[in-house]
């Protein structure tokens, strides 16, 4: 019973983030740096990386609704490779 147990909180440790991450449908994210250089990533900027999210806070679907959310407050804009 104990083996079902451990098995059972270790899927769904593992799988549980992937799961959200599926489910939320955003994938860029409008940055700025503490510099004031803007750009797009797709993935959440953690907290310590010095990146702040510009517009939608959860995120955009497309890189280009994500581009548009950059707007002209930014010193440069970083763009995609």
């Amino acid at each position: 019973m104990i083996k079902y147990l451990i098995a059972s909180t270790l899927i769904l440790g593992l799988a549980g983030p992937a799961l959200a991450a599926s489910q939320s449908g955003a994938e860029h994210f409008a940055v700025k740096d503490t510099v004031g250089n803007c750009a797009v990533v797709d993935t959440l900027p953690s907290k310590v990386s010095g990146l702040r999210i510009v517009g939608n806070k959860g995120g955009y679907g497309s890189i280009s609704d994500a581009q548009k959310a950059l707007g002209s407050e930014c010193k440069s804009k970083i763009d995609r490779a």
